[in-house]
């Protein structure tokens, strides 16, 4: 019985910090600002990085929600993206894009020290 019960806090500890790490950093739309990007090159990004979490069997649910939000009188689409979900925007861009190249050069510089 005792080990039942460590085997689902366990369980739940790790359904946590799934969501925990799962737990929405960006919008789309703030990323699209930032990285200068059209509706479609950010259309494109997303699905190529919905595919890369899916090849990677990371539920795009929990890195990916589609949203809608009422802006100057039409409501909008947009996505809430993990950090996950972000970082594979980025790295998914076109790095032809100078402000796409620089955030692609800063996660690289981010996940190593020289």
């Amino acid at each position: 019985m005792l080990q039942t019960i460590d085997y689902l806090e366990d369980i739940l500890r790790q359904q946590h910090q799934a969501e925990e790490e799962s737990s929405p950093g960006f919008y789309a739309s703030e990323l699209q600002e930032m990285l200068g990007y059209t509706e479609e090159a950010m259309h494109n990004a997303l699905v190529r990085a919905m595919q890369a979490c899916a090849a990677l069997k990371m539920p795009l649910s929990l890195n990916f929600r589609r949203i809608y939000c009422w802006q100057s009188g039409e409501m909008l689409e947009d996505w809430q993206l993990s950090r996950l979900a972000g970082y594979l925007l980025i790295v998914n861009s076109d790095p032809r894009n100078p402000a796409i190249a620089q955030a692609q050069w800063f996660l690289f510089r981010k996940s190593y020290s020289f």
